[in-house]
């Protein structure tokens, strides 16, 4: 009888570990995204700056730890908000689940979140254009706790 217990709590702590991590937490970046030199807008300039800084920070206050943190930023020339919402949303297909917390898509700017496991991704991504710049500029953050 005791083995059986101890059996069981073996299982239940594999399964346990198992949804905890694992599993492909790679984020490719959306399609047709290039590397982020400059939207030609400095409003939009601003906003990554900031969204560097304050990401970073907020991904440190729930305990990710800073040597994993991974920081991208793309810029897409044709494109939408949509589009880029759209590809994140794919990675739920992937094991990955939405943070239902991010205010996700309002007017011109994207702010998401996702996790897997003990990773964390955060995207931000705005429309250029509608500040005198051009494309879809996207930033993305992931680290693991």
């Amino acid at each position: 009888m005791r083995s059986i217990r101890i059996m069981a709590i073996v299982i239940l702590a594999l399964f346990a570990l198992a949804a905890c991590g694992g599993g492909d937490v790679t984020v490719p970046p959306p399609p047709n995204a290039q590397p982020f030199e400059s939207s030609g807008s400095p409003k939009v300039d601003q906003i990554i700056a900031s969204w560097r800084s304050v990401a970073i920070e907020e991904m440190k206050k729930d305990a990710v730890k800073e040597e994993t943190l991974v920081e991208e930023i793309f810029i897409i020339d044709n494109g939408s908000l949509a589009d880029v919402q759209n590809h994140y949303m794919a990675l739920t297909q992937n094991g990955w689940w939405h943070v239902r917390r991010m205010p996700g898509l309002q007017g011109d700017v994207l702010l998401d979140g996702y996790e897997h496991g003990t990773t964390a991704l955060v995207i931000g991504a705005v429309d250029a254009s509608k500040f005198n710049g051009k494309g879809i500029v996207v930033y993305t953050l992931r680290g693991t706790k």
